[in-house]
């Protein structure tokens, strides 16, 4: 019996110091390669993103892809079923107050929309009441003179027409429509693609779109890895795992990558861009699709006695002086000249009278950190970002004087 013991007990002490040595070799590795340290959890974070991360449940190991729901016009929202659902999503699947049908007598109705970093700053602020809201409340008064209301009009992925999508089921139930994006756009903007080729979540839940029935097992199978060792206090801060979880979610994106060249009608063949145009032809082409869905914003608005006005997001890659801390996780920034060739593509409306705005340099002279990964800004537990706010002061300043609001007397008294 105690022999049968001590075997027993060699061995995991064995299996410990194996592992012990996995952990070591795996931490040298990763500093070796990055010449810094990085938690293994802020590495397995950065498998998803702040956005991803914050709609999604560790305690459950739910993934951000459970948290979808599908949508006929939108292509893809959130649900509120357990148990990977949230209960701050509202009428619509997005979160935020609820969407009226018409509009409100008592409230202003400003609709915000755009992808994920308009999502994040729609629920940005003190007690998660919108900067953007508060700074307009506190500056300005409302057209008919009833206090603010600004709806949550951005998700994760989503990019043009998807808001011009939303915008039109909802014009006659709104007082004004804010846009806020590019960062999304510039992916289908001198791709091979048309601008409108769906988010990567579109095909999250349609899985059979472009894949086979063994990927989207693979593809599940890695999701749920990475939700529970995500979620689990000793795989979460394990360096190996880190390791593995990347190489495998490299795997999965390798094989969801792939076309089904034998099937004659796909995803790709129903978006996919005549090839004899060079470089400079769909780059072209693109902006001027994503300039199109501006102007229709704007001729709808018209039509309905919206107010409307338009923003280009700032990016890591431009403007801003970067700390240790964001370099560290806004990736590259090759981007800078195709971004810069878009920002002036669309900034060229405002000619012909489009109220377009350009927030490049809104964090030009700032040396904090910032953001928090490749786009989205860094957002406290109680709400709070410096970040966010910052946009959200400026986005008022114009938003006021582009809508000629009147300043608001309590303010202006003091």
């Amino acid at each position: 019996m105690k022999r049968a013991l001590f075997r027993i007990a060699a061995v995991a002490v064995a299996v410990a110091v194996a592992a012990i040595a996995v952990e070591v070799v795996a931490q040298a590795y990763l500093l070796a390669r990055d010449r810094r340290y990085i938690s293994p959890r802020e590495r397995i974070d950065s498998l998803t993103n702040t956005f991803t991360a914050s709609v999604t449940s560790r305690s459950t190991g739910c993934r951000y892809v459970d948290t979808l729901y599908p949508h006929p016009y939108l292509g893809f929202v959130h649900h509120g079923n357990p148990p990977c659902g949230s209960p701050e999503v509202n009428n619509i699947g997005l979160f935020g107050p609820d969407f009226p049908s018409e509009r409100l007598r008592d409230r202003f109705v400003v609709l915000v929309t755009g992808g994920s970093v308009a999502a994040q700053l729609m629920t940005a602020g003190p007690g998660h009441v919108p900067y953007l809201q508060a700074a307009l409340q506190r500056d300005y008064l409302s057209p008919t003179g009833k206090p603010f209301l600004l709806l949550n009009g951005g998700d994760g992925g989503w990019h043009q027409p998807e808001q011009l999508i939303l915008f039109l089921l909802y014009a006659d139930a709104v007082h004004a429509v804010v846009t806020l994006d590019g960062y999304n756009e510039r992916y289908f903007i001198g791709s091979s693609v048309r601008f409108e080729y769906p988010p990567n979540n579109f095909e999250d839940i349609n899985p059979l779109l472009r894949s086979s029935y063994s990927n989207v097992v693979k593809k599940w199978i890695a999701g749920k890895l990475l939700a529970r060792a995500s979620g689990n206090p000793l795989l979460s801060r394990s360096a190996a795992a880190y390791l593995v979880l990347a190489r495998v979610d490299a795997y999965v994106k390798a094989q969801q990558s792939i076309y089904v060249e034998r099937e004659r009608t796909n995803i790709n063949t129903m978006f996919l861009l005549p090839k004899d145009w060079d470089d400079e032809h769909r780059l072209s082409w693109a902006t001027g699709q994503y300039r199109k869905y501006i102007t229709a914003m704007d001729a709808v608005a018209a039509q309905h006695d919206v107010l409307a006005a338009h923003f280009l997001q700032p990016v890591p890659a431009i403007a801003k002086r970067l700390t240790a801390d964001e370099q560290a996780v806004v990736g590259p920034l090759d981007y800078r000249a195709k971004y810069e060739r878009i920002v002036n593509d669309v900034l060229s409306l405002a000619a012909h009278g489009t109220p377009v705005f350009s927030l490049l340099d809104v964090f030009e002279r700032n040396p904090q950190t910032l953001y928090a990964d490749v786009i989205h800004l860094r957002t406290a537990a109680d709400g709070t970002s410096e970040g966010y706010r910052l946009m959200a002061e400026r986005m008022a300043q114009i938003l006021g004087r582009t809508w000629r609001l009147q300043p608001n007397r309590a303010i202006a008294s003091q």
